[in-house]
C-alpha cells in the first residue's frame, strides 16, 4: 500500500488539490496569481513523480530554478524578447509545452 501511495496517490492528490485550488481562486484573484499557482502546481506534481534518493547537488538545482523562473516570468509577460518569441513560435513552445516544462523541472529538481 505504501508503494501505491508514493507512486499514484501522492501525485494524484497534488493534481486534485492544485486543480481545486486554481478552480476556486480563479474568479477572485488576478490572472498573474493564477499563472504562478499553475506553475507551482505543475512543479509540485513533477516533484511528486520522483521517488527514491534525492540529489544534494546545488548546481543542478540552481540551473533548474533559473529555467523555471525564466519560464514563469515569460508566462507572466515580464520577459519579452522578440527574437526568442519568434524562435519559440517556430519551435512550438506555447502554454501547454511550458506547463510540461514546469513538470519536468519539478521532476528533475531532486534527481
Amino acid at each position: 500500500m505504501n508503494n501505491f501511495w508514493r507512486n499514484v496517490g501522492y501525485p494524484l492528490c497534488v493534481l486534485i488539490i492544485g486543480g481545486l485550488l486554481i478552480r476556486f481562486l480563479n474568479p477572485y484573484v488576478p490572472n498573474e496569481v493564477i499563472i504562478i499557482l499553475v506553475a507551482a502546481t505543475c512543479f509540485a506534481f513533477g516533484v511528486s513523480l520522483h521517488f527514491g534518493k534525492k540529489s544534494n547537488g546545488w548546481i543542478q538545482k540552481f540551473v533548474i530554478a533559473f529555467f523555471f523562473l525564466f519560464f514563469v516570468f515569460w508566462d507572466l509577460g515580464a520577459i519579452v524578447l522578440p527574437q526568442l518569441k519568434s524562435i519559440f513560435t517556430l519551435v512550438g513552445i506555447n502554454g501547454f509545452v511550458i506547463h510540461l516544462f514546469y513538470v519536468f523541472c519539478g521532476w528533475s529538481f531532486f534527481k
